[in-house]
């Protein structure tokens, strides 16, 4: 069975580029904007969401403990422009891609993680 993947990005063509990148390796991907990922985690389990750092009301922080709350064994990747975020991510996220992030290995981090 395919992982579902949910990706929350502000920014289109990077929530655009993500998605197409984790289809063509055989994903099953959901894209939302920041008001309806609330909805998202609420109604779908995934196995790995990426999360946008900076965003309007919510941010990154805010939705990795949304979905931490109701599916633990959840995935969550921090996707951010902004360099030094590593300690505020690493205590809640499973990992965080500085953009621009290299594809080939935001894929092999996936894959890697998701056989453990």
């Amino acid at each position: 069975m395919s992982k579902r993947i949910l990706v929350v990005d502000d920014d289109e063509s990077i929530s655009y580029s993500l998605a197409m990148l984790l289809r063509e390796e055989g994903y099953l991907v959901d894209t939302a904007d920041v008001g309806e990922a609330e909805i998202f985690i609420k109604e779908k389990t995934y196995d790995v969401c990426f999360f946008d750092y900076k965003m309007g009301r919510l941010n990154g922080l805010d939705l990795c403990r949304m979905t931490k709350d109701v599916n633990p064994q959840c995935l969550v990747f921090i996707l951010s422009g902004m360099v030094g975020i590593d300690r505020l991510c690493n205590k809640l996220a499973d990992g965080i891609f500085i953009k621009p992030f290299d594809g080939d290995a935001l894929l092999q981090k996936v894959k890697d993680s998701l056989q453990v």
